[in-house]
């Protein structure tokens, strides 16, 4: 073996690094490059995003992106800088230790990079806190791993890189054993606190009053370049220590999240919003309880309401709503009808913030989904709650397993009677990891109409078109490729061949003469944009069938509304008074001119549509304005065009989420000031 010493008697040559000091440099530039294959690795998964980009700009990227890379690289080299200056790298146990601390810490860092690449693919995000409530179901998350098409593949991809990772690390080792552990104990202590230093400098970003922040990614108009040069480890780490007032993550007190403008003030401003003919609202203390005096006679003892929520079903693949795709038909011929809304919009991106927009009227917002805060007040009242008060008997079905995103524990609370859910079918009906298909769902659902007491509320949650797209034959399927695409029009043929079966099912059963029937969707299928926050990625359809006396055929509204609508436009239908806490309007008392508007939110990014524009804010980092009709492969800023509209947006943006949040906190009076 060689001395650990240098037997060299020049001065100088005591202070020249030792190996413990050359080895963590080395592992330095290895792990910065490694990081540098993985966001390579992102890039090339979505090149269509960087088509028109300059070489330079995509350069810029990378640059950027070593500033937060070396943050977790420094991270995980810590630990050796503070330890193998001292015990050196002589022996082989201490040569074993490094190379399993180095492999195990890399290559979960490597496994959760590679996991950003698809997760990316499903959110238009890197990892963030929803990553930490995929976490939190269980065997559903496991479901959804195990189901995605590119599993397989990642799997192999991380194997690999993990395993040259150590290989170069152990040549590296091996080549440095020449190098002496230590020259002189004051060299030892000289380069022991300049790396320090120096990794001190490199976690904060720089010699700058403050540490590097995410908004340092934030460098062009294109929002994929400017999440190409940020990493999924940092993100996520961020998101859950974070405490800064100024980004409002889940991390924080919800009460902190949204510290915009006074309550009061907030209040009004919500009022302004949502308040509609024939209405009094009770005031701040009550939040949006208010109560309503319909035009509409109210019928005793029905109609009866069925809610049918399509899992992941997009306008982008509806015909009726501009897909060039015919995916569509039955949905299509359907919408000649009823009233179809053209510019609707879910209000998330998951079934756990579209459930309680739906049927409970309240928004998405930054953060957990309110049916997983136990111990959230509740600012609404829910569809199920309103219609028991009316003798309506309420059932949920769903083909799934009842438990996924607390379903029956949350809608139980919610006055729910019954619930069918994949244990109340036979076992050999389940096809998929999800449950039960939709055909065999919705002929269920159509059954049971027969022994609910009238009058029923019925709501059904499909699953069928989610991944992995599984078909249970082949006897609809129109594509027959491989291609990512194909496998989720034929889902969405499939999901629609459904349909059709279910409406004409309740056709025959001339259940459209007492019945009003709402077909929405949990959200839509999220595909990746330009913009940070696309809100085609958030466009479902609405239909609303039934009565001929009261739903009028082949009716079309182009203003703007989402899934906190529905509760409301109900509860109009229904006729009568009613006092309700909506957090949506009645969409079908709107007057002509008023455009509407709906509030989207995906983990930090919040938005709000209307039929003409799109006001966007990435909290704590970006806000932009665009014209509805612009969004597309070059969305451009126009909000110094339009100052004024601007700031009304925003004004409103802002009010009407730290409303919805501030109030479902048990520390926060409703007339309390927000923070500042």
């Amino acid at each position: 073996m060689h001395e650990s010493r240098d037997s060299t008697p020049n001065p100088v040559s005591k202070l020249l690094p030792s190996r413990p000091f050359i080895v963590i440099a080395l592992c330095y530039v290895v792990g910065l490059l490694f990081f540098a294959l993985m966001r390579l690795l992102l890039l090339a998964n979505f090149t269509q995003l960087i088509k028109h980009e300059p070489l330079t700009e995509i350069a810029t990227a990378f640059a950027i992106g070593v500033r937060f890379d070396q943050i977790v690289v420094l991270y995980i080299l810590l630990p050796l800088l503070l330890v193998i200056p001292w015990t050196g790298l002589r022996r082989s146990l201490m040569r074993w230790v490094t190379l399993v601390y180095l492999g195990l810490l890399f290559s979960f860092a490597f496994l959760l990079l590679i996991s950003d690449i698809r997760f990316y693919a499903k959110f238009g995000s890197h990892l963030n806190f929803l990553a930490y409530e995929y976490i939190g179901e269980g065997n559903e998350f496991w479901n959804q791993i195990l189901s995605d098409s590119g599993f397989a593949v990642s799997i192999f991809v991380w194997a690999v890189v993990s395993l040259l990772f150590v290989l170069l690390i152990r040549f590296l080792l091996r080549k440095t054993d020449r190098w002496p552990d230590r020259r002189s104990w004051v060299g030892q202590i000289v380069w022991t606190v300049l790396l320090l230093a120096l990794s001190f400098l490199g976690v904060r970003g720089g010699v700058g009053l403050a540490p590097i922040d995410w908004g340092e990614a934030y460098y062009s108009q294109n929002a994929f370049l400017n999440q190409l040069a940020l990493n999924g480890v940092y993100t996520l780490a961020r998101n859950f220590t974070e405490r800064d007032g100024d980004l409002r993550l889940s991390t924080m007190t919800e009460s902190e999240r949204f510290p915009f403008v006074e309550m009061d003030e907030a209040y009004q401003t919500v009022a302004e919003m949502l308040t509609q003919p024939n209405e009094a609202w009770s005031g701040p203390r009550e939040g949006t309880f208010r109560s309503t005096m319909s035009s509409r006679i109210r019928h005793v003892p029905g109609p009866n309401v069925i809610v049918v929520l399509l899992e992941s079903w997009a306008a982008r693949n509806t015909g009726v709503l501009g897909s060039p795709h015919d995916l569509t038909p039955n949905f299509d011929s359907w919408a000649d009808n009823g009233i179809l809304f053209t510019h609707f919009f879910a209000n998330g991106i998951r079934t756990s913030f579209g459930l309680p927009a739906v049927l409970c009227s309240y928004p998405s917002l930054p953060g957990r989904s309110i049916m997983g805060r136990y111990d959230a007040p509740h600012p609404f009242i829910a569809l199920s709650e309103h219609l028991e008060m009316r003798g309506f008997h309420d059932v949920f079905v769903y083909g799934g397993d009842l438990s996924f995103d607390n379903i029956e524990g949350f809608f139980r609370s919610k006055r729910y009677h019954r619930f069918v859910g994949e244990g109340s079918f036979d076992s050999d009906q389940a096809f998929s990891k999800w449950g039960i298909p939709d055909h065999v769902l919705l002929e269920r659902a159509a059954a049971l109409i027969d022994s609910l007491p009238r009058p029923f509320q019925m709501t059904v949650l499909t699953l069928s078109n989610h991944e992995p797209y599984d078909l249970p034959d082949s006897s609809v399927q129109e594509f027959f490729d491989d291609a990512d695409s194909s496998r989720v029009f034929n889902a969405q043929v499939y999901a629609d061949h459904c349909l059709g079966l279910f409406l004409r099912k309740l056709e025959e059963k001339r259940i459209f003469d007492s019945t009003i029937v709402v077909i929405t969707a949990d959200h839509a299928r999220y595909d990746v944009s330009r913009l940070v926050l696309d809100p085609e990625a958030f466009r479902i359809p609405l239909l609303i069938l039934g009565p001929k006396g009261m739903i009028p055929s082949g009716r079309v509204i182009d203003a703007a509304g989402s899934q906190v609508d529905i509760l409301p436009t109900i509860l109009g239908m229904l006729g009568g008074s009613y006092q309700h806490r909506s957090w949506g309007r009645d969409l079908l008392l709107l007057d002509e001119d008023d455009a509407g508007f709906a509030m989207v939110n995906a983990a930090d990014r919040i938005g709000c549509v209307t039929r003409d524009y799109f006001y966007l804010e990435w909290l704590g980092r970006q806000t932009s304005l665009y014209e509805y009709d612009s969004l597309g492969d070059d969305p451009v800023d126009f909000s110094g065009n339009q100052p004024d509209l601007f700031i009304e947006l925003q004004r409103r943006t802002r009010a009407y989420m730290q409303i919805a949040e501030q109030l479902s906190q048990v520390e926060t009076a409703p007339s309390a000031a927000a923070a500042q």
